[in-house]
């Protein structure tokens, strides 16, 4: 009366291990040389010179809506805020003309344009930075935000 249960137990550890040992074999067909399984970037990102790659998160924003909120990946040795929003501005998909005056400043983005009562700021770190932005270097993971305000 028991030797069916023995049976059928030694059936289900028999299927339990080759389930795992599948599982384990597709685990390692899919790392490369002990480098871990790491998706291809798609988001919007900037190819110069060099290969250091550093990704800043950038927000753009207008007194109503949130124009554009996603991590920019920089390919460069140097790279910098103009580097990120140049990519931002190249990214036919995603992205939205950004412009500039000869100090570096941003002038326009998208459709819109400073004024004598709004303008375009750039905050990095949320600090306010007003440097020219072709200048002014950027860290791994640093927030960059562009705002259209009054203040």
């Amino acid at each position: 009366m028991f030797q069916p249960k023995v049976n059928s137990t030694k059936t289900v550890y028999s299927i339990l291990v080759v389930v795992m040992v599948i599982a384990l074999s597709l685990t390692a067909c899919g790392s490369k040389k002990g480098d871990g399984i790491s998706p291809e970037y798609h988001g919007v990102k900037y190819t110069g010179q060099g290969d250091v790659e550093t990704k800043v998160n950038v927000v753009i924003y207008n007194e109503d809506d949130i124009l554009f909120l996603q991590t920019v990946k920089i390919i460069d040795d140097n790279p910098t805020v103009w580097k990120a929003l140049q990519a931002i501005s190249d990214n036919a998909e995603q992205g939205m003309l950004i412009e500039k005056d000869q100090k570096g400043q941003i002038i326009k983005v998208g459709d819109i344009k400073n004024d004598k009562e709004k303008h375009w700021k750039l905050f990095i770190n949320n600090t306010i930075e007003e440097g020219d932005v072709e200048k002014v270097g950027l860290d791994e993971n640093q927030p960059l935000t562009l705002r259209y305000s009054n203040d």
